[in-house]
């Protein structure tokens, strides 16, 4: 009973001592205050985050955290917007837009909750943080759609805006954000399948040596039934009459004399020690990354040895093998190719990893050029003050000269080359929802509720003050006779320029200097390297709000253009448009990007000329993708204002659509994009990371089977693989792209029977072949093949054919898997793996909660596996073999005793030594060798992967390898026992 209680109140500590941290968090937490409207005292007051209930109205101010999920009812901006990070939800720096709920009334006054609305209708609390529908019912403004482009999730950050007011839609344990934190997962380890096995074991050993004993006992009883004394008995203790109760009294006395042989201490051991190995995992330094400030973290606590017993790697290519910062390298327009590297600056004095944009090195080109001679290339080489270099083609950056506002009212001043070029630059600048940035904001409200003294400037100048002073800027010296100037004058605008005098040098130091520069915030860096490289080659963007997008041209023009919708982005469409108005002409256009894939059946190719043209971007298409650069098609359409109007009544019946809306919108954008015109396309480069191909190569060298699973184009996965040496020269590839069932069932048959004649294999799958051998009649021939092949390539993957694929392999050769992702789309692939790890990038944090161990970086997965992963196991292996040899050992030698007791059950030990053996004389010892022994140093690991391979083998023949050293034991506790006895 004693050891028993003991083990328990260990655990009871530590759980005591879990919980007790998780209350303090709590506490935390819950004490954060916030300012809430007193609907009876008609002001707001500071209270804690427990008083939040559904209902209430908060008030929040720049770089507040929100408390709750709260539906945005006003903000100072005076577009009525805001913008939120979202760092705590998902992991991205990057600034979100929220707009305050459309049509409602501007709120100003008594915030009464009578005054403000009546109802809100919505979702029940999910986990869904990127989903949110509901109808407001307003008694000013009747029935009012809501998305979640107006809620603000708890956990996020407010940037960029004075204040916000809203109301609480969830609060508590009821906001995405808590309904999403499920906590550290719990997983048991094949190694504790086998221990749980082997106590059952130990148990049915108990019972055969106390049936062993009782037998004993009776026969030992029986052979003095004629003597009137037994030896060693005192007289009147035992009933010779009724041997079979004296053998069951017997056999109940020898469990609880053999009960030792059951390792209930192994149990807390183990957790003791596993907790020590999680510490040191999480606290080694060679796996911290100093520029993220991040180190391994380990989120489930339960199966540090799965992690030398991996056989299968699955991982994600962008942002888990690639930096996902993406720059700028080659565009295609109009037939010809322009190379010119564009490097997104660092962020160098930038919160939040923003970028600068310096005016000075990006439109003075003629003061700071720096010509290199290069093979069939001309560069010119801009070099800023934060010491990054801008390389741009020169040819395209003379041609682009040509580009200004009144070449855009009226493309016919301009070539079809130069028309193209130009659109080109101007759906990279403006097809995006990339955000300029504002200075810093002051909310005008206290802590306390009370409005404070104005501040002396306006929000329009704090916000745009990087652009030229409007007491610096007047019309533009257009020649009376210009067509482009009565233009102008027709639609009753001027063009507005920077002086013809005025250098930009007094344009920054009249915005303030360094202070003075425009702040790029992007959702994607993808968008952020387009947006960037318009900006190099002159066409920059300088401002945007929910209704007007402006950009400033080669000529310092700044343009204003008319936001009219944004369609953005989904992994269906794979695109993103922007319906615009020119401010100037009041023409209409649509300005689309996406994938190459998305463009195929949607483009209009009326002429020879676009024909040509759209051949000829498709062709510098598969060179880029060969490079291994990411690409994008570029292209826009002309909309009529009744094309435009008719379209617009069918998407706002979609947008206040409550069921299918997702679908609707869909449907509806797809409509509108139609009968586009192919402009160019763009190559992005992301790069490797730093290690990867060293990690991969080891992780080979270890025995393990690396696939990488990606959604990429197949020319561009195969170029990545052979860069991080997932393919090696030395390999022959074998490319299964199939159109039906049939054609995938024969090529694997083939694919199978010419395996033997190569040495080493690689296998490349594509999207749709994949859906075919995913199928369970083809399944068994595709791992048939696969267990040939070094390495495994599938492109165009989905989400759910990630996570099928690991499935397969997890299930039908029944072998440890370990999946890596970085995004969302990797969420399902991480949860079917036995492991999964999280590489908190670029991508957001879903993939980082749903991992059970997180990292900076791919390349620490090396050192995690070949040298934590094989001491974690190696340990924790030994020393359930040492719980079992040890208690046998002593039980055997009480069970010897016995043949000279007359199986009497007497030990010739203290009742206390027996009761503490396994609490204190043998129980430090294991716990140290599995916290801290070391079959082999961590650089002979590192240098030696082939030691990995011990973890792996034993888990494939972990049962037969466990009984075959469980009878060595036994022999040699017997032995053991009769020496010590």
């Amino acid at each position: 009973m004693i050891p028993v209680l003991v083990v328990l109140s260990v655990t009871a500590v530590k759980d005591g001592f879990e919980d007790y941290r998780r209350h303090l968090s709590d506490n935390d937490v819950n004490h954060n205050t916030c300012r809430i409207f007193s609907g009876s005292k008609k002001i707001y007051e500071k209270r804690e985050w427990q008083e939040l209930h559904v209902g209430d109205i908060v008030h929040l101010s720049c770089n507040e955290i929100i408390p709750a999920d709260i539906l945005l009812l006003r903000s100072s901006d005076s577009q009525d917007m805001c913008y939120v990070e979202t760092l705590n939800i998902d992991g991205e720096n990057n600034l979100k837009q929220r707009q305050v709920v459309k049509d409602f009334v501007r709120l100003k006054g008594d915030l009464s909750a009578e005054k403000v609305i009546s109802t809100i209708d919505c979702d029940t609390p999910n986990n869904q943080i990127y989903r949110f529908s509901g109808i407001m019912h307003c008694r000013q403004a009747g029935q009012i759609p809501v998305n979640k482009d107006n809620l603000l999730l708890r956990g996020c950050t407010l940037r960029n805006t004075d204040y916000v007011e809203g109301i609480v839609i969830y609060a508590g344990q009821e906001s995405k954000a808590m309904l999403n934190n499920s906590g550290p997962r719990y997983k048991q380890s094949q190694l504790e399948h086998f221990m749980n096995r082997d106590v059952i074991w130990c148990v049915i050993i108990l019972f055969v040596l106390c049936t062993i004993s009782a037998v004993g006992n009776a026969v030992w009883l029986h052979s003095y039934e004629e003597e009137p004394l037994l030896p060693f008995i005192p007289p009147n203790t035992v009933n010779r009459d009724n041997l079979p109760y004296e053998s069951f009294v017997l056999f109940l006395t020898c469990v609880i004399v053999y009960q030792v042989i059951i390792p209930i201490s192994l149990y807390v051991s183990l957790e003791i020690v596993k907790l020590g190995q999680v510490y040191f995992i999480s606290h080694d330094l060679n796996m911290y990354h100093a520029p993220s400030n991040k180190r391994l973290e380990c989120r489930a606590l339960n199966i540090p040895e799965e992690l030398g017993q991996i056989q299968h790697v699955f991982c994600d290519k962008t942002g888990t093998l690639t930096e996902n910062k993406m720059i700028f390298q080659k565009c295609t327009v109009g037939g010809t190719s322009y190379s010119g590297q564009v490097d997104t600056p660092s962020d160098d004095g930038c919160a939040n990893g923003s970028i600068k944009v310096n005016h000075e090195s990006l439109l003075n080109h003629s003061s700071k050029a720096t010509k290199l001679q290069a093979i069939n290339t001309t560069w010119e080489t801009d070099a800023n003050t934060a010491g990054e270099a801008l390389q741009v083609d020169l040819d395209l950056k003379t041609e682009i000269c040509a580009i200004s506002s009144s070449t855009i009212c009226d493309p016919s001043l301009l070539s079809e080359k130069l028309q193209h070029i130009q659109d080109l630059l101007l759906i990279m600048a403006l097809c995006n929802t990339v955000v300029v940035s504002k200075k810093p904001h002051k909310d005008r409200m206290n802590d306390n509720g009370i409005i404070v003294s104005e501040s002396s400037s306006t929000l329009f100048e704090s916000s745009f003050s990087f652009l030229p002073s409007t007491a610096k800027i007047f019309k533009s010296f257009q020649p009376k006779n210009d067509p482009v100037s009565e233009k102008y004058t027709k639609y009753g605008l001027d063009t507005v320029q920077i002086s013809a005098s005025q250098s930009v040098e007094d344009v920054n130091s009249q915005s303030g200097g360094l202070d003075g520069k425009p702040y790029y915030e992007a959702e994607s860096p993808d968008e952020l390297a387009l947006v960037h490289a318009a900006s190099a080659y002159g066409v920059q963007l300088v401002r945007r709000t929910p209704d007007t997008i402006s950009v400033m041209l080669p000529d310092k023009t700044i343009m204003d253009f008319d936001i009219l919708r944004m369609l953005s982005f989904d992994s269906t469409r794979k695109r993103m448009s922007i319906i615009l108005r020119n401010s100037i002409t009041g023409k209409i256009l649509l300005f689309c990007k996406g994938a190459d894939s998305a463009f195929t059946v949607n483009l209009v190719d009326d002429t020879t000329a676009k024909v040509r043209n759209t051949e000829e971007t498709f062709e510098h298409l598969e060179e880029y993708a060969k490079e291994g650069l990411r690409t994008l098609c570029l292209s826009k359409r002309m909309l009529s204002e009744e094309e435009y109007t008719d379209w617009l009544q069918v998407q706002e019946v979609a947008e206040s659509a409550v069921e299918d809306r997702d679908e609707q919108l869909f449907s509806v954008a797809c409509q509108i994009e139609t009968d586009l015109e192919l402009v160019g396309a763009t190559g992005v480069e992301d790069r490797l990371q730093e290690g990867v191909p060293h990690c991969i190569a080891a992780l080979r060298a270890a025995g393990m089977r690396v696939w990488v699973l990606t959604g990429d184009k197949q020319e561009t996965a195969v170029n990545i693989a052979y860069s991080c040496q997932l393919f090696t020269p030395a390999m022959h590839v074998l490319f299964l792209t199939c159109h039906s069932k049939e054609a995938a069932q024969d090529l694997l048959y083939t694919f199978t029977k010419e395996a033997a004649l190569w040495k080493e294999l690689a296998l490349v799958v594509d999207g749709r072949t994949l859906s075919y051998i995913l199928e369970p009649q083809i399944a068994e021939d595709f791992l048939t093949l696969c267990n040939q092949c070094t390495a495994v390539l599938c492109c165009r993957a989905t989400p759910l054919q990630k996570a099928s694929v690991v499935r397969l392999v997890k299930e039908n050769l029944h072998v440890l898997t370990l999946a890596v992702g970085d995004g969302a789309n990797d969420v399902t692939m991480i949860h079917t793996a036995d492991v999964g790890v999280g590489i908190s990038g670029q991508e957001g944090m879903q993939a980082v909660m749903a991992s059970d161990f997180a990292m900076a970086r791919f390349c620490h997965l090396e050192r995690l596996l070949l040298v934590h992963g094989h001491w974690c196991y190696d340990r924790l292996a030994s020393m359930i073999l040492y719980f079992f040899y040890k208690n046998a050992s002593y039980v055997l030698v009480l069970f010897w005793y016995q043949c000279y007791c007359g199986f009497s059950g007497q030990v010739m030990v203290d009742q206390m030594y027996l009761l503490v053996y396994s609490l204190l004389f043998t129980s430090l010892q294991p716990l140290i060798n599995g916290v801290f022994d070391q079959d082999a140093p961590d650089h002979l690991l590192l240098e030696k992967p082939q030691l990995y391979k011990q973890g792996p083998q034993s888990s494939v023949s972990c049962e037969k390898c466990l009984e075959k050293r469980t009878r060595h034991s036994i022999i040699a506790d017997i032995h053991f026992s009769e020496l010590v006895y």
